[in-house]
């Protein structure tokens, strides 16, 4: 069972994913994004998989400030990251960077299940395997 841990500045948001997750049988963490202490409860949380919300509060990519916060922790430097994001302007903007890093995934809102499930498996084997 991987311990996926779901950021996000949308409570419904964060409810549906969660039980689609606990569907899926992942062990889930849930943070609002809004937290001042969200990289904190990311820490504490222990994931195998990030997923975050890449837009949260306002006008800066938020969330990909907190992936890249993520990937400079020594302790969490090789957990995989889902980027979340309706805002495809937003998503090319970081296209490269999403390219150029390894263990990030990017998936446009609104997405299916099966997308979800799939990615999350993709980043969960690719890290067994480097």
């Amino acid at each position: 069972m991987a311990r996926i841990t779901v950021v996000n500045d949308n409570p419904a948001f964060l409810e549906l994913v969660g039980e689609i997750l606990a569907d899926d049988r992942h062990e889930t963490t849930l943070i609002d994004g809004d937290l001042s202490n969200a990289l904190d409860r990311i820490k504490a949380s222990h994931p195998d998989v990030l997923m975050i919300d890449l837009r949260m509060g306002g006008e800066r990519l938020h969330g990909w400030e907190i992936a890249q916060e993520v990937r400079r922790d020594p302790d969490l430097d090789r957990v995989p990251v889902l980027v979340c994001s309706a805002d495809v302007d937003a998503l090319h903007e970081i296209a490269e960077d999403l390219q150029t890093t390894q263990r990030v995934r990017a998936l446009q809102k609104p997405f299916g299940i099966d997308e979800l499930s799939q990615a999350i498996d993709e980043l969960l084997a690719e890290t067994t395997t480097s």
